[in-house]
């Protein structure tokens, strides 16, 4: 007997039919998970601190002298520091004594940072139009709404959906709201999600009367918000929504053994990772199936001339800090040399062939009058290098110049990078299919007492690591900067690992400071520390003390045993010294005080001018490289230069020096340059999980 229609449908279960007929079946009927793959935890988790952090800031009133900053990423530090004390900090303590949720305290806040990041822009743009201290009370409107509403399906029949979204935001520029959805797991079905938001922004249109335009932040495991307006949806996706509802009615009525059982999903790799496969294999009759039925395949609406792949949704015109998609095929043909590499087996090759993206930027180049030949291409993980060779009479600069005018004609998620280079003119594009580059592909465990003092900066484009010696003068002390997103916590970690799997504990020490507590989790009882993790300013100012006064005593020794350096002193000694390497993280938060920060400056000085034969190394990183924190004194003792994204050219020149303002330009997630001798290279940071670092300590 068929089961009677259920009375009200949920907006999750409508995600959950459009990735998969059969597991909606078999929730709505018995009940079970309906997640693919795993991240329930965390989602639970970020969505609670989320809704917390929205609440605290509607709530209280921040010094007016924050809320008129002119910089996202300034008004974001504020905030962020706000949220930490009050809201990210008790939650801190209150999971501190549960192991299995302290494991996801440090993903969860990177992802709240990127949140705020996201805040602060919409903040700042809606401050033009209403008084600073009621800016963020008009612009984070409200968390957890319920919506719903009664659709009438093409037989007639009436179907009520229900749900709760995750936020509504008010854009006073467009004059429009948007509903918003946090993701905390890679979308096995990317349209499905475009399902679920504008389905819960016409259920609010429906209450309302107004247009609702629908977004998706995908805060875990990295950043990307994708924003679709009222209009594309109103008239692709809302139009097809009762059809489908009375297709779910209709399989929620089937009953085994009738023929025509709901469908097998569209996405065959769906399956694989499915919370419900062995009940789904011994329920349905598999063997009966001819292959997998494509059920319902909306005609999901795409950006302007941006192929969506199967079963992907493009991005809109206003999607924030996603990748761009490939350009389409054209019938021209490039010039038939081979691009110069191949990429290696760790990096798969891009999906969309590069001879078409090459194609394209040279077709757009020649439309402003500009000829260059094709050269070849190179393909890193974050970007594809196309190289260009200009006519005679076409000027270097001219093509410079057009990095807007590309990123526009392109459809780039970010301008690309144009630099003079050997023999050719170098555009760096996005990869619409970006790779990560995993520590696990590149740095096996292997400690030796001899080891060279190397530390990891990037993968390179020849699927290369590029390594700095910590004993040579041009990279033994560093400078690293990078705004929120820019992977700069990441990069860290990365490299502090790259230490600690090649040297033993007797012959390398560690020094942290972390003043935001998360850094560097999983180090906190490393033997190669030091000292406990500092935490805050007098611990900070009592390290660099001590770090002075060891390099000083060491310079004692190799006096009296004649020695020059640390290693010609270890091989001379029954008692070799260790490598010191002091990891400073975000600078800028010890520089309020005036007598800290002359502390500190003096330490950096004395450090960065000697340290470095006496085997003491320093890195110190911010997320603020202005000119009042990194200053002419700490940047002329600090020689390595890593610059990830910045929030200016200016401070992208602070770092690299110069006139050299590309990192503004850069994709963050790790995307960087590297400053060694005056030589920049382009590199993509390595990748270490808490999972890979904890068997790595070991």
């Amino acid at each position: 007997m068929a089961k009677a229609a259920q009375k009200s449908v949920s907006v999750t279960q409508v995600r959950v039919a459009f990735e998969c007929p059969r597991l909606f079946y078999l929730a709505a009927r018995f009940g079970g998970r309906t997640l693919f793959g795993s991240g329930a935890g965390v989602g639970i988790a970020f969505h609670q601190l989320a809704d917390a952090c929205a609440h605290e800031l509607r709530l209280t009133r921040l010094p007016k002298t924050a809320l008129l900053l002119t910089e996202p990423s300034q008004l974001a530090q504020q905030l962020q520091q706000h949220l930490y004390r009050r809201v990210f900090f008790p939650y801190l303590q209150k999971v501190a004594s549960t192991p299995a949720q302290v494991a996801t305290v440090q993903p969860l806040w990177q992802a709240m940072q990127r949140l705020v990041q996201q805040w602060a822009e919409l903040i700042l743009s809606n401050r033009r139009f209403c008084q600073p201290e009621e800016v963020i009370a008009k612009t984070l409107l409200a968390e957890e709404l319920k919506v719903q509403h009664e659709f009438t399906l093409p037989d007639g029949e009436r179907q009520l959906v229900q749900g709760r979204f995750d936020s509504l935001l008010y854009d006073f520029a467009l004059h429009r709201l948007c509903v918003v959805e946090y993701k905390t797991y890679i979308a096995p079905d990317p349209s499905a999600q475009l399902v679920q938001v504008a389905l819960y922004g016409y259920l609010l249109h429906q209450q309302l009367g107004v247009p609702i335009d629908s977004a998706v932040y995908s805060v875990l495991p990295d950043w990307q918000g994708t924003v679709y307006a009222w209009e594309q949806l109103a008239e692709s996706l809302h139009q097809l929504l009762p059809a489908k509802l009375q297709q779910m009615r209709a399989w929620l009525g089937w009953e085994s053994p009738q023929p025509e059982p709901p469908p097998m999903t569209a996405y065959p790799q769906l399956c694989d990772i499915c919370p419900q496969r062995q009940t789904c294999q011994s329920f349905f009759d598999l063997d009966a199936d001819s292959g997998f039925e494509p059920g319902f395949e909306p005609e999901l609406p795409q950006a302007d001339g941006l192929p969506a792949a199967p079963g992907a949704i493009a991005d809109s015109p206003r999607s924030s800090q996603a990748p761009s998609q490939a350009p389409s095929q054209t019938s021209s043909q490039v010039p038939s040399q081979a691009p110069s590499r191949q990429p290696a087996a760790r990096l798969p090759k891009p999906s969309a062939p590069v001879e078409s993206l090459a194609q394209q930027l040279i077709e757009t180049l020649d439309s402003f009058g500009l000829t260059t030949d094709y050269q070849g291409a190179a393909v890193g993980p974050a970007f594809v290098r196309m190289k260009l060779k200009p006519a005679l009479g076409v000027r270097v600069s001219s093509i410079m110049r057009l990095a807007d005018d590309l990123r526009v004609q392109l459809g780039l998620s970010q301008s690309p990078l144009i630099a003079p280079q050997t023999g050719y003119v170098s555009v760096d594009l996005p990869r619409p299919d970006r790779q990560t580059a995993a520590f696990a592909d590149y740095i096996e465990v292997s400690r030796h007492a001899e080891a060279i003092p190397n530390i990891a900066i990037g993968v390179d484009l020849n699927d290369q690591l590029i390594e700095a010696d910590l004993s040579d003068p041009n990279t033994c002390h560093f400078l690293v900067g990078g705004t929120t997103g820019s992977g700069k916590s990441e990069f860290l970690r990365s490299q502090l690992l790259s230490l600690l799997t090649r040297h033993a504990p007797d012959r390398l020490k560690i020094a942290l400071v972390d003043p935001k507590r998360v850094t560097f989790p999983e180090f906190e009882q490393s033997p190669y520390l030091i000292e406990p993790i500092v935490k805050d300013s007098d611990g900070a100012v009592a390290l660099m003390t001590r770090l002075v006064a060891d390099m000083e005593d060491r310079y004692q020794r190799f006096e009296r045993s004649r020695c020059s350096d640390i290693a010609q002193y270890n091989r001379q000694t029954h008692q070799p010294l260790p490598r010191i390497v002091c990891i400073f993280d975000e600078y800028a938060d010890f520089m309020a005080d005036k007598t800290i920060r002359q502390t500190l400056e003096y330490g950096i000085k004395r450090l960065g001018a000697m340290a470095r034969a006496a085997g003491i190394h320093l890195i110190i990183a911010t997320q603020r490289p202005d000119a009042s924190v990194v200053t002419p004194l700490i940047r002329a003792n600090l020689p390595g230069r890593v610059a990830l994204r910045t929030a200016s050219e200016a401070d992208s020149a602070i770092i690299l020096g110069g006139k050299q303002t590309a990192a503004v330009q850069l994709l963050g997630k790790g995307d960087l340059l590297f400053l060694n001798a005056g030589q920049i290279q382009r590199l993509q940071s390595l990748f270490a999980t808490a999972t890979i670092i904890s068997s790595r300590l070991r």
